[in-house]
Formats: C-alpha cells, sequence, structure tokens
C-alpha cells in the first residue's frame, strides 16, 4: 500500500496578506516626471506660459477697449443721423414759420375773402414742401374720381345724378399724403351714392 503524504495540520489563523489600496482617483493617471526635463527647465517652461498667458490677457483687455470705442462711435454716429434725418424736416418748419410771421406783420386792414383764401393755400403749400422734404408727398382728390378706398377714406354719401356717377368722389375735404407706393394718410371724401 502506498503511503499518502499527510495533509498539514491546521495551525493558528495567519494574518491575510492584503494588496496596497489605490488611493489615486478614478480614471487619472499619476504624472511622471519626464527625465529628461530638468528642475531648471521645468521653470523656464512655466516662467513662458505665465508671460504668453499675461499677453493674452492684455490681448483680450485691448479687443475690449476697442470694442468699447466702436460701440461708443456708432451710438453717436446713429444720434448723427437721426439729427440730420430731423433736419430735413425742421428747416422748412422754420422757413415756414418765419413765412407766418412776415405775413401777420403785413396785414395792416382786414383782409378779403379771396386774400385770406390765397393766404392760406400759401401756407398750406410751404407745409406740403417741408413735407415733401421728409420723403412724404401730397396728393390730391379730385371731384368725379373713381372711389379708391386704398387711397381715400369715405366720411359719408353726397346723391349722384345717375347710375354712372355712382361710387365716385363727390367731395373733397382733405389732401392724402404718400410715401412711395405707401399712404401715409388717405384723402378723406365724401362718395356718391345712386339711389334710384
Amino acid at each position: 500500500m502506498s503511503e499518502t503524504p499527510a495533509e498539514a495540520e491546521p495551525t493558528e489563523a495567519e494574518p491575510a496578506v492584503t494588496e496596497p489600496v489605490d488611493t489615486e482617483p478614478v480614471g487619472t493617471e499619476p504624472v511622471e516626471a519626464d527625465p529628461g526635463v530638468s528642475g531648471g527647465e521645468l521653470a523656464a517652461l512655466t516662467r513662458e506660459f505665465v508671460a504668453a498667458l499675461a499677453r493674452e490677457q492684455e490681448l483680450a483687455a485691448a479687443r475690449e477697449a476697442v470694442i468699447t470705442r466702436l460701440h461708443g462711435e456708432l451710438e453717436q454716429l446713429r444720434r448723427g443721423e437721426v439729427e440730420q434725418a430731423l433736419d430735413v424736416v425742421r428747416r422748412p418748419l422754420i422757413r415756414l414759420h418765419d413765412r407766418i410771421r412776415q405775413q401777420a406783420d403785413r396785414v395792416d386792414e382786414p383782409l378779403s375773402v379771396e386774400e385770406l383764401r390765397v393766404l392760406l393755400r400759401a401756407l398750406a403749400d410751404e407745409t406740403a414742401d417741408a413735407l415733401a422734404a421728409s420723403g412724404v408727398e401730397r396728393y390730391e382728390a379730385r371731384e368725379g374720381d373713381a372711389y379708391d378706398a386704398s387711397r381715400h377714406r369715405p366720411l359719408g354719401r353726397v346723391p349722384a345724378g345717375s347710375a354712372e356717377e355712382d361710387r365716385l368722389v363727390g367731395r373733397v375735404v382733405t389732401a392724402g399724403f404718400e410715401q412711395g407706393e405707401r399712404v401715409v394718410r388717405k384723402s378723406e371724401v365724401f362718395v356718391t351714392h345712386w339711389a334710384p
């Protein structure tokens, strides 16, 4: 019979061998110093990096100053353009003011109805010229024109003499004003209506 090796007798519990615990955060690699870079070279690289960062900050500050200056100049330009646009209307209105004052100073006796009519029409024409300087033109509706809802604002009806005269401009109250193709204010009119 062959002898089997005797099994080792259990002994006192041996302390468990534990692996050292990795204290590095998960996902980070330990940084190893490049053996080819000396401490002096590392310090020089650090100084270069700090100097480059300072230059970038100076450039960013300079860019910010340029943007601020350009914004200020743009606002000033816009204010100037608005003032120029207003001057287009102001100058003719000042002339109209002067004309009214001059006419008032010349009146030394009561005006006839016709003289007053001529004077007031001249002042209305001066006002229309002031508006024309801003790009707004006066247009005149005339009695007998076909009624056009896009250019005429009806104030009421007047009787038409025949069926052919139905829906025409019967009486004009105010002129209209337009800027290019856009009607700024419709001419106010009375429209003819045929009632057989």
